[in-house]
């Protein structure tokens, strides 16, 4: 199967959108790209077309290399961070081909990975400067970890921009 990863940005630089990729390969390739494509149905089956330019990997990684304090990222982090990505595809993302999970929300997408890279940094004897994450890992293993990182997650919360006083209608 022809894999095709144009990564071009903006879509308007991007070297083939997803139809065209499609077309030329009579149906059969696998596309991710760098700039958001819509799926392609394609003779009667729709494709999935997945965006895999800094939206999946790098956030995941990122959080568990600076959660875990581990001063360095290894090429196996990276690598188990691919590998996390993979564990979270369902049975109907393999069926349209696609090459993320596109159901999954993010932000758990992202815990997942950073506690597969915290893992690997710990398995491969990197040092885990954050004590509490080591901790939380030995004592429980990933589902213990998780719950730390995301408890240690940036969830947005937003204030209103016009003062409403109190009994007006909103």
């Amino acid at each position: 199967m022809p894999i095709i990863f144009p990564l071009s940005n903006p879509t308007s630089r991007s070297e083939c959108t997803a139809e065209e990729a499609q077309i030329a390969t009579n149906g059969r390739a696998i596309f991710a790209s760098g700039s958001p494509f819509p799926d392609v149905n394609f003779k009667g089956m729709t494709i999935v077309s997945s965006q895999c330019n800094n939206r999946f990997i790098f956030p995941g990684l990122a959080l568990g290399a600076a959660l875990g304090q581990t001063k360095k990222v290894t090429n196996s982090m990276i690598n188990k961070a691919a590998e996390a990505l993979v564990e979270l595809l369902s049975i109907e993302d393999l069926e349209k081909r696609a090459t993320f999970p596109d159901n999954y929300p993010i932000r758990e997408v992202s815990c997942h990975l950073a506690c597969r890279v915290i893992e690997q940094a710990i398995l491969e004897g990197t040092r885990i400067g954050n004590k509490v994450a080591y901790e939380r890992y030995m004592e429980g293993g990933a589902p213990a970890l998780k719950e730390y990182i995301r408890s240690k997650m940036w969830n947005p919360v937003y204030r209103p921009l016009v003062y409403l006083s109190p009994g007006k209608d909103q």
